[in-house]
């Protein structure tokens, strides 16, 4: 059953989705994208390691996702399924992915495939 809390209401593919979560990520540090990473951000970017994102950064980023994709995207859930090693080293690949999955219906399998 879909309602407003889980429809998606973004893109559902990668490279969309990919280019939406890059758009939020600038948006949560409060500068464009293109002033971080050398002007470039791709799956590979670290979240912590090269964009300097912590823990409020990354709560504002999950208020975001769960915004453009409905409450189905929880961010604060994904990383419950995580260690915190694991969480230091995430990739704007890796949210990206864990975005995708939950659009098709896979959540649970996301953090799974990561741990």
């Amino acid at each position: 059953m879909n309602d407003e809390r889980t429809r998606p209401t973004g893109p559902a593919d990668g490279p969309a989705v990919l280019d939406e979560v890059i758009g939020m990520i600038g948006a949560v540090l409060g500068e464009p994208v293109d002033d971080f990473h050398d002007g470039e951000i791709t799956r590979e970017t670290g979240l912590h390691e090269d964009l300097d994102m912590v823990s409020i950064d990354f709560a504002d980023l999950g208020g975001r996702l769960a915004a453009a994709y409905g409450e189905r995207v929880n961010l604060a859930e994904y990383f419950a399924e995580l260690d915190l090693s694991r969480i230091m080293y995430l990739t704007v690949g890796d949210i990206v992915d864990y975005v995708v999955s939950c659009l098709h219906g896979d959540a649970a399998g996301a953090a799974g495939r990561r741990a």
